[in-house]
């Protein structure tokens, strides 16, 4: 079963968000998604700063948000938003998502109260993708964008899509970044900006980056990469088996097995 998040409930259709009650299982999944309702929350409350700038005003109603990185994790990124805000369209309406595998977003494209879905393909050239997110005449800004699988290159790409006092928030920096873009990265800060990193600013978020590298889920496990399963996955996917009497036989292959599948079966009782 799907970890939820907590929906957000009796509240007036025009009072602001309180991201405060916004709670989900994954502290990172948590953080993400008040970081987004918080940068789309302003229209509620007629024309606010974004960040606390009192420099820049900007009209809430204009205001975006991108996400860029893998299609699966920013599936489940979009799906706990939309449960923390009850399928708010003018929440959602207002995200971008820059994909290079769109189909896990398939039934979104055509929804205007769904997320804008932009196909972004690293193969492309840097000026046809930034186009492809916003256009000359485009009158919206980006205050927020979320990067799961960040390269220099495409940061480099939302500096030019994100506002000067925007925000980029990242899973963890890459190896020598600050040595060797100096420049770069702190032309995220220079202006009002933030530039954040989740291992720094979610408890757990190192353990989380390392495990994940470590213990990868175990449906990938099962069908893209069949090989060794790990105790860890296996004892959590049996913690999430329905209450009722079954048999799981689990038939374990090391990376020297000569079969190329997992087989799990299972049982009813009786």
């Amino acid at each position: 079963m799907p970890y939820r998040t907590q929906t957000l409930s009796n509240r007036d259709p025009f009072e602001p968000y309180d991201t405060a009650q916004i709670t989900h299982i994954s502290p990172q999944m948590q953080f993400m998604v008040r970081a987004i309702v918080s940068s789309l929350n302003t229209f509620r409350r007629d024309i606010e700063p974004l960040n606390g700038n009192s420099g820049i005003t900007t009209d809430p109603a204009s205001v975006r948000v991108l996400l860029c990185g893998d299609a699966a994790d920013l599936r489940q990124c979009v799906n706990a938003v939309s449960e923390a805000v009850n399928d708010d369209p003018f929440i959602l309406s207002r995200i971008i998502v820059a994909i290079e595998d769109i189909v896990p977003f398939a039934h979104d494209i055509l929804e205007l109260s769904k997320p804008q879905i932009v196909e972004w393909n690293e193969a492309d050239y840097e000026e046809y993708l930034i186009e492809r997110v916003k256009r000359r005449n485009d009158d919206f800004v980006i205050g927020l964008a979320i990067d799961l699988s960040p390269t220099i290159r495409r940061v480099r790409r939302i500096r030019q899509l994100l506002e000067k006092d925007g925000t980029l928030i990242i899973p963890n920096e890459g190896k020598g970044w600050r040595t060797a873009y100096p420049e770069l990265i702190a032309s995220f800060v220079v202006d009002g900006g933030r530039f954040l990193t989740m291992i720094d600013c979610v408890p757990g978020s190192a353990e989380s980056i390392r495990d994940s590298e470590l213990f990868p889920p175990l449906e990938r496990r099962l069908r893209p990469t069949p090989g060794v399963i790990s105790m860890r996955e296996t004892s959590m996917a049996v913690l999430h088996l329905p209450p009722f009497g079954c048999i799981l036989t689990l038939f374990y292959f090391l990376s020297v097995c000569p079969f190329q599948n997992v087989y799990i079966s299972l049982r009813p009782f009786g």
